[in-house]
């Protein structure tokens, strides 16, 4: 093979891995634990690596998805807007696509199966605000997750 015969080949594999991306969904939201305290985890969208917009991690990526359970707990420890409270317990499933699921529903049955009734995809308003809230668990601060944002259209199955 020549030089220019192996150029064709490496551009056109360059058009293929972007075409694949594309055809994956674009991008959707992700977040990550910024810390922990007294059976507490404090998670969100955190500045400059979140987009609640327009998402911020390829849907083709493998991440975890944050799972909620809300059983309306009492706030352990003072809440705003920017730092609320999700009234339950969140954990994080196995990693999978983003492009996994085509619907929410699809997305909370997930955590269902996982991880048994009342859990559901998280949300980036779960804490009656936005952009972190609190909530009881553990998850692993080493990886970025997936969640939703209900009123943008930076999911994967948008």
């Amino acid at each position: 093979m020549d030089v220019r015969a192996i150029r064709i080949a490496a551009a056109a594999a360059l058009i293929m891995v972007a075409f694949s991306a594309a055809a994956a969904g674009g991008k959707g939201v992700t977040w990550r634990k910024a810390g922990h305290a007294n059976g507490v985890d404090h998670v969100g969208c955190f500045s400059p690596e979140c987009d609640a917009y327009q998402g911020d991690t390829v849907c083709s990526a493998r991440l975890p998805v944050l799972c909620l359970k809300q059983d309306g707990s009492p706030a352990p420890v003072p809440t705003d807007y920017y730092n609320g409270w999700a009234k339950g317990n969140i954990t994080l499933s196995r990693a999978v696509r983003g492009d996994s699921f085509a619907t929410r529903a699809q997305a909370d049955a997930f955590c269902r199966a996982e991880f048994g009734p009342g859990y559901r995809m998280a949300t980036h308003h779960d804490g009656d605000g936005g952009w972190s809230w609190r909530a009881y668990g553990n998850v692993d601060a080493s990886t970025r997750f997936w969640v939703t944002v209900v009123d943008q259209p930076s999911s994967c199955w948008n």
